[in-house]
This record gives C-alpha cells, sequence and structure tokens, in this order.
C-alpha cells in the first residue's frame, strides 16, 4: 500500500458544493500525484441579497507518498502549468530576435565571403600546385612509356615489310646481268686513233700507168 498524506484544502463555487469539492481536487491534481480519496470536512455558504452567493467546502485530500525523482518532475511540471503564456511569449520574442539578427548579419556575411573568395582561391592553387607537379611527376615516366608502346605499335608493320621486302632485294641484286658497256666505250674512244695510224701506214696510191 505505501505510505499515505493527508492534506486540507478549502475550496469554493458559485454552483453547488459538490463542484466546489471538485474544484478542490482538480487543483490539488495540479502538484499532487496518486490522490486516493477525498473527504469533505466541513461546508459553508455566504449569503448576499437573501440568496446564496458562494458555496464553500474544506476538505482532506488523501495521497500516496512520492520519492524525490517524482517530487521534482511534479514541481517542474507545475511550473510549466503556471505560467505557459510566459514561456510561450519568451520563446516567440527570442525566435523573433533571432530571425531579426541574421537579417541583419546576411549581408554583411555576403560581402565578407565575396571578399574573402579571391584569397580562398589563391590559397587554394597553391596549396594545389605542389600535389599537381608531384603527380605530374609521378605520371611523366608512364606516359613517356605509354608514348614508346604506342610509336612501337605503328612502326612495327613498316619494320615487318622492310624484314619481308629485304630478301626480294637480294635476290634481284643477285640475279641481275652485270653490264658490259665499258670496255665498248672504251673501244669507241680509241678507234679514230686507230684510223689515223691506219692512214699513216698504208702505202701511197700508184700513179696511173700513161700509154
Amino acid at each position: 500500500m505505501g505510505v499515505l498524506k493527508v492534506i486540507e484544502l478549502m475550496a469554493s463555487s458559485n454552483k453547488s458544493w459538490e463542484d466546489a469539492t471538485s474544484n478542490a481536487v482538480s487543483e490539488a491534481s495540479q502538484t499532487l500525484r496518486d490522490i486516493v480519496s477525498v473527504y469533505v470536512q466541513d461546508q459553508s455558504a455566504t449569503v448576499k441579497n437573501g440568496k446564496v452567493q458562494e458555496y464553500r467546502v474544506t476538505v482532506k485530500i488523501t495521497f500516496h507518498v512520492a520519492n524525490k525523482s517524482t517530487v521534482t518532475k511534479m514541481k517542474t511540471k507545475s511550473k510549466s502549468h503556471a505560467a505557459p503564456k510566459v514561456a510561450k511569449k519568451a520563446a516567440k520574442k527570442a525566435t523573433s530576435k533571432k530571425k531579426a539578427a541574421k537579417k541583419a548579419a546576411a549581408p554583411k556575411k555576403k560581402a565578407a565571403a565575396k571578399k574573402a573568395a579571391p584569397k580562398k582561391k589563391a590559397a587554394a592553387k597553391k596549396a594545389a600546385a605542389p600535389k599537381k607537379k608531384a603527380a605530374a611527376k609521378k605520371a611523366a615516366p608512364k606516359k613517356k612509356a605509354a608514348a614508346k608502346k604506342s610509336a612501337a605499335k605503328k612502326a612495327a608493320p613498316k619494320k615487318a615489310a622492310k624484314k619481308a621486302g629485304a630478301p626480294k632485294k637480294a635476290a634481284k641484286k643477285a640475279g641481275a646481268p652485270k653490264k658490259v658497256g665499258a670496255p665498248k666505250k672504251a673501244a669507241k674512244k680509241g678507234a679514230p686513233k686507230k684510223k689515223a695510224a691506219a692512214k699513216k701506214a698504208a702505202p701511197a696510191p700508184m700513179p696511173p700507168a700513161s700509154n
């Protein structure tokens, strides 16, 4: 069953004692948990101009005793119930102030970003330059090797054609007849000399015989 505690409260209503009792319980439930029972100890009413103006009750409310954690939760909830409007207004004011501050700071941020943009680009280029150089150095041997391979592939058919045509040229050279024009030319050059010598050596013609 646990430990129970009893408190005494007074409540009022313009309708009836029952309504006053329910008002006492509803008010107590905002700060108390595990209400077990309510006991109406006393009832009274105020009268004005011959009519009942207000119904009043004195009640005893019994509830379970909670530990410290539940008590703190109850206190925080009671505070939130007591001033929800104030908290909402404060939150709205804070959000409106934040929005106004953001709007006011937006042009300044844009101007600062524009000013800083060239510096950022220059810094990025400087930082990227050594990396690009190192990458180019690393890639240079590979590019050279690839170029050599491509050149070798392109030159391979020509070399093969040259190798295939070499035996044919050798065969042509071996089968070609030798030119024998040189002695004839020498003979032609010596012909006039031979003719002159023959004329000198020939005997003079005999005179014709007279009758």
